[in-house]
This record gives C-alpha cells, structure tokens and sequence, in this order.
C-alpha cells in the first residue's frame, strides 16, 4: 500500500479543491492510503472529504484534548514547534503534526510554506494549477518559490498550455508533467439529473460557475451580457457560486438594469444540473490552469465559450465550442455566435456529447496513478 500525503491551503468550495476532491475519491483504495492535511481548518468543505471516507488532518491535530498538565505542557511545546515551523516555510511541521511515514508528499495548494512538502524518505509532488503567463499570483508565488521547485521529484502542471508557461519562466523541464485533472464523470452524471427550480425556456440559457473572485471575470460578464441584450439578442444568465465579489456582482447587475435577466444561485454544492439544462457555459475568467468546470459541462455534451487557451486542450481534436481571446469584445463576438448562428451550435452541440466519453473518471486517474506508482519504483 503506498501512503500519499496530500498538503492543501484550505478546503473551500472552489475548482482547485473540487479537483482534489475528484482525485483522491478516484485512487485506487486497494493500492493508495491517501491523507489530506490542511494548512488552515474549519474551511466548508473539510466534511464534504470526511463523508467521502477520506481522513482530514490540520496542523493542529496532534494536540490532544486534556486536563491532565503533562498533556497540557506538551500541547503548549507542539503549538510553539508549530507556528516556529510555519515562520520558517513549513520546515519541519510534518514531525510535529504527523509522526508517521508517507511514500508520496504532494504539495497540492500549499501557500507560503513548500517546505512542509520534503521529507528526507518521501517523495515529493508540486502541482502547478495556474497559467503563470497569465496569472500573477501564481507567477509571484513560482518566482518567491524559485530554487525550491528544483528539490520536487515532479511537477505537475493541469495543461499543456499551464505546463508550457512553467518551463518558460523558470527553465526547469525535468520531472515537469501536463495532467489533467480527473473528473468523477460518474458522479457529475448522476448529480445532474437532480431537480432544481425552473428557468423559462422560451430563451437561450447561458451558464457560469466558480467561486465569485475577480479573476473569474462574473462582473464582465454581466456587462457583456447587458451589451449583448441591447443588440437585441435575448437570453438568460444564470450565474452558479458565492464568493468575496458577489456584492460587487450584485451591484453590476443593478447598474445595468439586468435583474431580470441574471439569476444568482448562489453556492450550491451540485452545480450540474444548471449547467445540465443551460444551452451553453461561459467561462469569462482572466486567467485558469485549467477549467473545470468546462470539463464537467463537456462531461455532460454541453458546449462552452472560454476565454482562457486550455479549454482547447479540452476540446481535443472536435469543435465544442468556443475559445475566444482573452478580451471584453472577443468574449461578448463568441457569445453572439453561439446565442444567434444555429448551425455553429448544432455543430459544437454533438461536437461536445462526443468528446463527453473522454472524460471518464478511471481513465483519466489512472495516468496520475501510474505517475505516483513510478516515482515509488524509481528509488527502488
């Protein structure tokens, strides 16, 4: 049984954690006892993992609860070892919190603390979910993190596109992979036949999911959505999420007179079936590694229009719909010709329902886990 360690920054409902979420309930249980350790608790998503059966530790943990002063002096030396571990990057925070040995350690959404990710007997994973051409955080973050990268045994980046990039900026090829991120189709299937309320059907209905930031590009949206309305093209936008910019989403919508027009569901933690009956998804985002929530619309034969590049690594070689510039215009042209060319969606309609079958859940995973599996037998 090979033993993987997990290290994420916080279990909040977002597309990173979803990933994860899909990779770890996929692994093979027969070959994998899988932990995933949080830098930070209490997220909402912490018990969605536990109800899946997968153990959740936090850097706290391995204090235990007592009156007992012994128990309560060795509790006082563990949080001092603890926030000395955090100060310094993560180094040695693994021999206060888990005193148990792990064949794998990934460094899955670790922030400001790679170090936690070594150890001298492990082997050592740092995923790359950003594009860090176009996404400045993570482009901080790789550049802060600089000789560190070299000391991981893979790297793993969610796109050919995202992979590219890395190299480019810091010239490290070797041990650097494009994974995509598995999908649980079967789950995705499943959920989507779910009933929610009902939205009128006399228009085109057009969907968007994520978690409500700025780099997911909602408010944009709703402009481009209010200017192409005025163009005379009617719709429907239905916008799946909750996030830090939902008041400012909210006031977008009330400036341009959209009330009417753009449903706020609001976080649901089973977003098929509003993409499952929206004509197409949206994904307005300035930057992505790679879209999520574009695989799970394929998954399910419905089209996208995305104005990130790594949506056309998920189109393979079929026309599913739209990858536009990354650019105000660009985005609101795609989105036109979905909503009034009827032949152009037909076309990316089937194109979509036959690229569904590509993003089966064990085959996907299993690329991941021949990865893991290679680096065991790498040191043998």
């Amino acid at each position: 049984m090979t033993k993987v360690l997990f290290i994420v920054y916080q279990l909040v409902c977002g597309g990173v954690e979803q990933a994860l979420y899909d990779l770890v309930n996929l692994m093979d249980k027969t070959k994998f006892d899988i932990t995933v350790m949080v830098q930070y608790d209490g997220a909402i998503w912490e018990q969605k993992f536990r109800d899946a059966g997968i153990r959740v530790v936090c850097d706290w943990s391995c204090q235990k609860s007592s009156r007992n002063p012994l128990v309560k002096v060795s509790n006082l030396v563990k949080r001092k070892r603890i926030m000395h571990a955090r100060k310094n990057n993560g180094k040695g925070l693994l021999d206060v919190c888990l005193k148990e040995h792990f064949d794998i350690i990934v460094s899955y959404n670790v922030l400001d603390m790679e170090l936690v990710g070594f150890s001298n007997e492990s082997k050592s994973v740092k995923y790359i979910h950003g594009d860090v051409a176009t996404n400045p955080i993570y482009k901080r973050t790789v550049l802060k993190t600089g000789s560190l990268l070299t000391r991981f045994d893979r790297i793993v980046c969610v796109s050919d596109v995202a992979c590219k990039s890395f190299q480019e900026l810091t010239g490290i090829c070797d041990g650097v992979e494009a994974h995509f991120n598995p999908l649980n189709s079967e789950n995705v299937h499943r959920l989507s036949q779910k009933e929610i309320e009902i939205f009128p059907k006399d228009v085109p209905i057009i969907c968007a999911v994520g978690r409500l930031s700025k780099e997911k590009g909602f408010t944009r949206l709703i402009t481009i959505h209010k200017r192409i309305l005025d163009k005379g093209v009617p719709h429907l936008l239905v916008i799946v999420g909750d996030g830090p910019e939902r008041n400012a989403i909210i006031d977008e919508i009330h400036k341009t007179g959209t009330d009417s027009s753009v449903f706020l569901t609001g976080y649901r933690d089973n977003p098929y079936p509003y993409i499952k009956q929206s004509d197409f998804l949206v994904v307005p985002s300035y930057t992505e590694g790679l879209s999520v929530t574009s695989m799970e619309a394929l998954c399910l034969g419905i089209p996208v229009v995305s104005s990130v590049p790594t949506v056309r690594e998920l189109f393979g070689d079929e026309m599913c719909g739209i990858v536009t510039n990354n650019d105000d215009e660009s985005l609101e042209t795609g989105i036109i010709c979905m909503l009034t060319d009827t032949e152009f969606y037909k076309q990316a309609k089937v194109a979509a329902q036959r690229r569904s079958s590509f993003f089966e859940g064990r085959q996907m995973v299993k690329e991941i886990e021949d990865m893991f599996l290679g680096l065991i037998s790498e040191g043998e």
